[in-house]
């Protein structure tokens, strides 16, 4: 009887030996199913899900796993080559239609120039040309997307860009629609405030900000460049009328439009903006308080790889 009690714990004994080897060896398993899962997460991964215990539903769980990765970078691969090919229609289209309509909105300013149109028909080619140059700017939004699109895994042209000179030539010419607005204004540009990066990419957010202000502003503007030992701080701000409903949190969404849907304007501008300030290495942000409306971007005076 001694003899067969000792038997059964010694079975007993090595039967939870093996329970607990068998468990050991399952969330060992389990953690690596979890680092290979993660490790998939990189694109440039490409082994198979290793197994390191022969039990049939660990090896089934491990081709289901492959399974389902080998479908997900499908779909990943497939969903950039779509991408790329809608980012190439947007571009030839882009700029197949700004061709004519560069040289249509040409034509219909040297009329307005030739000062031989008089009454309602100058009024008419007036509204015509703001109506091109609103199509200029959508087609030039779009063409600025398919670029930031087809182009985001190249680096962006770097080279001195004088922020202070931008920034007061472009203030210059929004002088018309401030005046018509009587705005009150406040310019605080810091002088030679030197950023390395895309001239291109630096007049563009900086042209959609002020843009977005000719739209919205009310009562004041007000737009300060100061910099310190690496970042240059531009920061444009704006009045805007109380029936104006602004969502902070959707302004860099395309499309987005505050208030009225039929005011001017595409709704690409500050998302453009964003865009490039985020291929630049530049951070952009919004906020509103008490009727101002403030955008604020922050460019790197100098490369990462300067400082």
């Amino acid at each position: 009887m001694e003899g067969f009690l000792i038997a059964v714990m010694v079975c007993l004994f090595l039967l939870t030996g093996y329970i607990l080897l068998k468990f050991i060896s399952l969330k060992r398993q389990l953690r690596s199913f979890v680092k290979e899962v993660r490790a998939h997460s990189d694109e440039e991964y490409g082994a198979l899900v290793r197994v390191e215990s022969f039990d049939r539903e660990i090896t089934e769980l491990a081709d289901a796993l492959d399974e389902h990765i080998r479908l997900r970078r499908q779909l990943s691969e497939r969903n950039v080559r779509e991408r790329r090919e809608l980012s190439n229609i947007i571009s030839g289209i882009s700029h197949d239609f700004r061709t004519p309509l560069t040289a249509s909105l040409g034509y219909l300013q040297m009329i307005e120039k030739s000062g031989r149109l008089t009454g309602s028909v100058k009024e008419y080619l007036g509204i015509a040309i703001e109506k091109n140059l609103y199509l200029k700017t959508l087609s030039d939004d779009f063409f600025e997307i398919s670029k930031i699109d087809a182009g985001s895994e190249n680096t962006p042209l770097r080279e001195p860009v004088d922020l202070s000179k931008l920034l007061s030539e472009r203030l210059l010419e929004q002088y018309e629609w401030i005046t018509e607005k009587s705005l009150r204004t406040e310019f605080d540009i810091g002088d030679g405030v030197i950023a390395e990066s895309d001239p291109h990419s630096l007049e563009r957010i900086v042209t959609n900000i002020l843009s977005n202000a000719s739209k919205y502003a009310e009562e004041f503007l007000e737009v300060r460049l100061t910099s310190d030992e690496h970042v240059a701080h531009l920061t444009v701000s704006n009045g805007f009328s109380e029936c104006e409903e602004i969502d902070v949190n959707r302004v860099f969404e395309p499309f987005y439009r505050a208030g009225s849907r039929s005011r001017e304007g595409s709704g690409l501008g500050l998302y453009v903006a964003k865009a490039l300030c985020e291929r630049l290495g530049c951070d952009m942000t919004a906020s509103s308080e008490n009727g101002t409306f403030t955008i604020k971007a922050e460019i790197p005076k100098q490369t990462a790889d300067a400082f």
